[in-house]
């Protein structure tokens, strides 16, 4: 049985047919992205999955048990936490506040303080900082904070919103990493990413979707040499070598 399976979903902005049968799998231990034009609907997939949005139709399973019909803060309970586009960190709120807030449905104490100084470890720039006000943080420091906040929830499953928005390159290699990083100690990830290569990069496998529909399925490597996928989201032609 899958960790996340996603069964012909539709949601809806008002009129407007977002997500038209979308049907996705997430396996334990695997890093899935989902890569698209801006539009295609790949946030719109994650909080339908998260609970922000609610399907008109079809079902939502983590662990073979039904999300569609929870609400967002309880699905957090049962092991799912997102990273959102463009970071959502609270910036009135110190490092450590933020990461407490990320354990909010948490009681064990000696855990979240033991979790809080693991987030520490894997996010370094983060040491020493754990007084600063969230806010005043580069934006690669509060992209690290924003995952350290969702995996003080102990989730079974992220799901990250375009983590590299906004970074300079050498912080995109940074966050990659750690997102590697974080599935291998144990975490599955479920990953949109405007930068294709690098999701694909590290990646097990991917989707692309294309206007509320997913128009190809396949591993992450054979994405990487599809001439389709490099032309439309790679902006590269590719030629296989004889």
């Amino acid at each position: 049985m899958a960790l996340l399976e996603v069964r012909d979903i539709h949601t809806y902005y008002d009129s407007i047919h977002a997500l038209q049968g979308i049907s996705l799998h997430v396996d334990q231990g695997e890093i899935v992205t989902l890569i698209g034009a801006n539009g295609a609907g790949k946030t719109t997939t994650l909080n339908t999955i998260c609970g922000l949005l609610q399907p008109s139709q079809g079902q939502i399973l983590l662990e073979g048990r039904p999300l569609h019909e929870l609400k967002a803060h309880e699905i957090v309970k049962l092991g799912l936490a997102q990273v959102p586009e463009g970071r959502k960190i609270f910036s009135r709120l110190t490092v450590i506040e933020n990461l407490e807030m990320g354990a909010y449905a948490r009681d064990d104490k000696p855990g979240i303080q033991g979790d809080i100084a693991r987030i520490l470890e894997l996010f370094p720039q983060l040491q020493g900082r754990e007084k600063q006000l969230g806010g005043t943080l580069s934006g690669g420091e509060q992209q690290m904070l924003a995952m350290g906040r969702a995996l003080m929830a102990r989730p079974s499953l992220v799901l990250l919103d375009e983590p590299s928005m906004g970074l300079a390159p050498i912080l995109v290699e940074r966050i990659f990493e750690t997102i590697q990083e974080i599935n291998g100690q144990g975490t599955t990830v479920l990953l949109v990413e405007q930068n294709a290569l690098m999701a694909l990069s590290v990646a097990h496998r991917g989707y692309v979707l294309q206007t509320g529909r997913i128009v190809k399925h396949d591993l992450a490597q054979a994405l990487l040499e599809d001439e389709d996928v490099r032309r439309a989201y790679l902006g590269q032609t590719f030629t296989v070598d004889a």
